[in-house]
């Protein structure tokens, strides 16, 4: 198969989709089908960036940054790569790259495969709704129902994007983002010294309010009225919040418990991860968070809020899940700092990881998904 994805964006300060746009077209390289990333950037990170032999990258511009409005070269680049497809996959929603690759796509009569990651979810169309409501009634109400199949992250994102016109009749695949668990596997991860006098505790993301970061910083003021072995470690772009946060750590005297850090990536990052006692997701929501996905891999600890979308793992034991109340953290960071607790968790995320989260099985599947919307007429 010839397979088109677009993005609206590969930059870092995307979160997750670009990591996941990368590790698709990989595997379904491997697999044997020609695949192009149509996408704008400034800087990719990704673990083989230098080796985009099996797939190819097409980099645009924007004429407007602030929609995602695509020049008129990149739509030129759009078209073209549309027109070869057999397959094309969009990625997001509400932006002009994503708009206008959907229009060419009818106009074309293209197979389009929709992952909204999240963007159609009502929770954020409630986000900007004034905004979405008008631009779907003007432009992508007749986009997304041209749209030949859905593939949604979980079954909650399903169910709250169901508000969309004629979605029960659309092909509909529920898989989760996958990572090569293989891959994780083998790296060289060293056991990292550290001083073992604080507990060591990791967010890993943009620095963005819906991440409720100010939550854990809230956590940490409360833990130091008891005692002062927690260290809270963030590392992320900064995407709006930066500076509200550093004027409440300033605020409740956290310099020397709460330290920010710039991003990190490869094994680096994977380090980070593994070798925290904790590493902890606060957000008001998460569609699929890559940052759970990694963790369970690594065979982490993590600890995340309920609106994260992780009940299947909790359920699993693979992940600690807890409400927002601080009382409630504090009993869940407890439970999970004591070692036996910590490495039960740890041994049920790499079980579930394999069984749930590897690409190289998910990957099967979405491929199949690609056929049968071939085979529609």
């Amino acid at each position: 198969m010839n397979i088109t994805h677009i993005v609206s964006s590969l930059d870092s300060n995307q979160g997750g989709p670009p990591q996941v746009v990368f590790n698709l077209a990989e595997s379904q390289s491997l697999e044997g089908h020609k695949v192009n990333i149509l996408s704008q950037y400034k800087r990719i990170n990704y673990k083989k960036k230098t080796k985009f032999k099996r797939f190819k990258i097409i980099r645009g511009s924007f004429l407007i940054k602030k929609h995602y409005i695509p020049d008129f070269d990149f739509i030129k680049k759009i078209y073209n790569n549309i027109k070869n497809a057999e397959i094309v996959h969009l990625h997001g929603v509400w932006n002009g790259v994503i708009s206008l690759s959907s229009l060419i796509s009818r106009l074309l009569n293209k197979k389009i495969i929709m992952t909204p990651h999240g963007s159609l979810d009502i929770y954020n169309v409630k986000n900007k709704y004034i905004f979405k409501k008008i631009y779907y009634h003007l432009f992508e109400k007749f986009n997304i129902n041209y749209i030949h199949g859905f593939h949604f992250l979980n079954k909650n994102e399903y169910k709250n994007s169901r508000w969309i016109y004629n979605l029960t009749k659309k092909k509909i695949l529920i898989q989760s983002n996958s990572i090569d668990t293989n891959y994780i596997k083998n790296l060289k991860i060293k056991k990292k010294l550290t001083n073992r006098k604080k507990i060591q505790i990791t967010y890993l993301g943009r620095i963005n309010k819906i991440k409720n970061i100010s939550l854990q910083i809230e956590l940490i003021n409360f833990l130091k009225k008891r005692d002062t072995k927690y260290q809270l470690n963030i590392y992320g772009p900064d995407d709006g919040e930066l500076t509200e946060l550093k004027k409440k750590i300033i605020k409740f005297d956290l310099d020397k418990n709460i330290k920010f850090n710039n991003p990190v990536y490869g094994i680096k990052k994977y380090s980070i991860l593994k070798n925290s006692d904790v590493v902890i997701l606060t957000s008001f929501y998460e569609c699929n968070s890559v940052l759970a996905i990694e963790v369970m891999s690594l065979g982490g600890v993590l600890l995340c809020t309920k609106n994260c979308n992780l009940s299947d793992a909790g359920k699993k034991g693979a992940v600690k899940i807890s409400d927002y109340k601080l009382q409630n953290l504090v009993k869940s960071l407890d439970f999970l700092t004591v070692k036996k607790n910590a490495k039960i968790i740890r041994k049920k995320a790499l079980k579930y990881a394999k069984k749930n989260l590897d690409i190289n099985l998910n990957i099967k599947k979405i491929l199949k998904f690609y056929r049968n919307i071939n085979k529609l007429n």
